[in-house]
């Protein structure tokens, strides 16, 4: 048993290193390309049209570890253990812990709430005659909202990925949604971190809202305005407050803390107003082109597991490869916003 428990951890090592080899040389290929400040606006402006904020939940995770951990309840459900058991209350308090996302405690707290507010419930079928494991399973509901996600991304990397296309007309399909939710929950359980990828945004992803809060920024440019801005822009504190769910006095923190952490810098001459500085333009931009990259890796996997051949073109050409030193470059600005 030992044996077998070192072999799987070799084999998970590989296989991380491996995906994160991939990311590192496929982030700057996308940066790279012309569509990608495009793409970016798509995604960026499709996350904060579907986030809702809830106030019970940001008090036992922020949003990004909520978006990890349904992720994670899809995954189990979708992965039943040598039983035939998918998502319980154990294996998901298991897999919390196995990746460090939160504690077991945390962990049964949450997939409680999930379950009242209507993201999971009790399996009624299968395994679930089984009183003692409690099987439950991904209600409607979870499967829209994660369907949606999924589907903004798919669509923005559709402007520079054909994969992306293949992958949203099967969308409805079953067999492939659990495969690309089982490619997903795999590379984060080997290791894979969009934070490795984005570091100027860890000031800010520990905090509830905070990549939502930069992602905001990042789109609040106005008319004559380029996409990022390049002009100071402006901060509605309450606006922000009310949009995700948080107090004025959370945003104005993390706005003291972006600005110590040189994201930001706060103008006083014009109250409320920010200059975005090249860290967190970069930053953001470095966090969706690994999210770009992690779902265009797990579609293109999904569509040859379920037998499809992806005609997209994901491979790396060496004359798009930049220096890993342009990570704290200033950000392209190629698109003017109109009047």
């Amino acid at each position: 048993m030992a044996q077998n428990d070192l072999s799987a951890q070799r084999n998970t090592a590989h296989r991380f290193a491996e995906i994160k080899r991939r990311t590192d040389e496929r982030i700057p290929v996308l940066m790279a390309h012309p569509r990608f400040h495009e793409a970016m606006e798509i995604a960026t402006r499709g996350i904060l049209d579907m986030y809702h904020g809830n106030r019970l939940l940001n008090r036992l995770m922020n949003d990004r570890g909520r978006v990890i951990f349904g992720l994670l309840c899809y995954y189990l459900a979708s992965s039943p253990d040598e039983n035939g058991v998918g998502l319980t209350v154990t294996r998901i308090a298991d897999i919390c812990e196995e990746t460090n996302l939160c504690s077991r405690g945390r962990a049964k707290a949450l997939i409680t709430l999930m379950r009242w507010a209507g993201y999971v419930d009790a399996c009624t079928s299968g395994a679930a005659g089984n009183r003692r494991q409690r099987p439950l399973v991904p209600t409607p509901r979870m499967t829209t909202e994660y369907t949606r996600r999924w589907k903004t991304m798919l669509t923005a990397i559709s402007r520079f990925d054909s994969v992306a296309d293949e992958a949203l007309a099967r969308l409805s399909e079953p067999g492939f949604l659990t495969a690309l939710v089982r490619n997903q929950g795999d590379r984060y359980r080997a290791g894979f971190r969009l934070l490795e990828h984005s570091p100027q945004m860890e000031v800010l992803a520990e905090r509830d809202a905070g990549v939502l809060i930069a992602i905001s920024l990042y789109n609040s440019g106005g008319e004559g305005d380029t996409y990022p801005p390049s002009q100071p822009v402006p901060v509605p504190v309450a606006g922000l407050a009310r949009q995700f769910d948080v107090s004025r006095a959370h945003v104005l923190k993390m706005l003291r803390e972006a600005e110590d952490a040189g994201l930001i810098r706060r103008l006083p001459a014009h109250q409320g107003t920010v200059e975005l500085l090249p860290p967190l333009l970069r930053g953001v931009e470095y966090f969706m082109a690994a999210c770009f990259s992690l779902q265009l890796d797990c579609a293109t996997d999904a569509l040859q597991q379920c037998g499809a051949a992806p005609t997209g073109g994901a491979e790396v050409p060496p004359h798009y490869v930049r220096d890993a030193s342009e990570k704290t470059a200033p950000t392209e600005r190629p698109l003017t916003r109109q009047s």
